[in-house]
């Protein structure tokens, strides 16, 4: 029987403030222990509002935005950055905002790389005229529509930072994240992008809610364990025009690749990988080396306190370990 091979990768990497140092599982065949077929890893999930249409308000409007104003631009004097990034920007000369098609919040205080913040109009069909115009790469319409972009609050995708981008996964690639304290999971696929950085574990705002999460901005409630399994080249999309998926699409696509490791010899050394990982905040998960002391003497070890939600969510989606 083909047996299941993990191996952390050499680099610590992060999924948000709360580990700032994490291993990142490779997951291979035997026969082809080199070639990944997924990537585990541990953590807090991390918010991410951009593309939601409620996800940024005028300051002054009235109005609350999911997330807050602060977190949709940046500016380092030091690198001479200064750049909106999860609101859509354009300058008072661009001829969309000259013809009237976009309207921009012309504030001073609002200008950053000389573009300004484009409002949401009832005109363009925007869903919450007033709000800004929060984007997600890859615009599939208008620039300045909000509809051109995957809504954080309704489609459950991922962020993908550079870092993980060039071990092979890319845009439109699937991913699930399995809570261990609830049975509660989360199918997603990367749509946004992140910094050419080790982070993992950035997830839409409806991935957040899937997992039992709730707030706002930096006040979003996410003190709970995840693992994540992601399946690098397992998107079917053009990266360069990323469209919404149904959750039964995403659901299909990771009931297969989860069936298909499920037939491993050892497939419940996944499930406890997963559980063994599971760590208070600041402590960095040490998964693979208590699965194979565990593998060592299974007569007398104990399993992860939270085995038995890890099996049940993975069986949830095709996976059936070995108990």
């Amino acid at each position: 029987m083909a047996k299941l091979v993990f191996t952390n990768h050499p680099a610590l990497w992060r999924t948000g403030s709360d580990y700032p140092k994490i291993p990142l599982t490779q997951v291979s065949w035997d026969s082809d222990p080199s070639t990944p077929v997924a990537y585990v890893y541990f953590g807090h999930v991390n918010i991410d509002f951009d593309g939601s249409s409620t996800a940024y308000a005028p300051p002054g409007s009235g109005l609350v935005g999911d997330d807050d104003l602060s977190n949709a631009f940046e500016v380092d004097k030091d690198n001479n950055i200064d750049r909106w990034f999860g609101v859509v920007a354009l300058r008072p000369d661009d001829p969309a905002v000259v013809s009237g098609a976009a309207k921009i919040d012309q504030r001073p205080e609002l200008a950053h790389g000389g573009k300004y913040p484009v409002v949401q109009q009832e005109a363009n069909g925007d869903p919450n005229p007033g709000y800004y115009v929060s984007a997600t790469p890859h615009a599939s319409g208008e620039a300045y529509c909000q509809t051109s972009y995957v809504d954080a609050s309704c489609v459950p995708f991922g962020a993908l930072s550079g870092r993980f981008k060039s071990l092979g996964v890319a845009l439109g690639d699937y991913g699930l994240a399995l809570r261990h304290d609830q049975t509660l999971q989360s199918g997603f696929y990367f749509v946004d992008v992140g910094g050419n950085n080790y982070a993992l574990g950035e997830c839409s705002h409806r991935v957040g809610k899937d997992l039992g999460g709730s707030g706002r901005g930096n006040r979003f409630n996410n003190n709970f364990p995840v693992s994540f399994i992601v399946f690098p080249q397992s998107g079917e999309q053009d990266p360069q025009a990323i469209v919404t998926e149904s959750d039964d699409q995403i659901a299909k696509a990771l009931r297969d690749r989860l069936q298909q490791l499920a037939a491993a010899d050892n497939a419940d050394d996944l499930a406890l990988l997963m559980g063994f990982n599971e760590t208070a905040p600041q402590t960095q998960p040490a998964g693979l080396a208590k699965l194979s002391a565990y593998a060592a003497d299974p007569a007398n070890g104990t399993k992860p306190r939270n085995y038995d939600n890890v099996a049940a969510g993975l069986a949830s989606w095709g996976y059936a370990a070995t108990t």
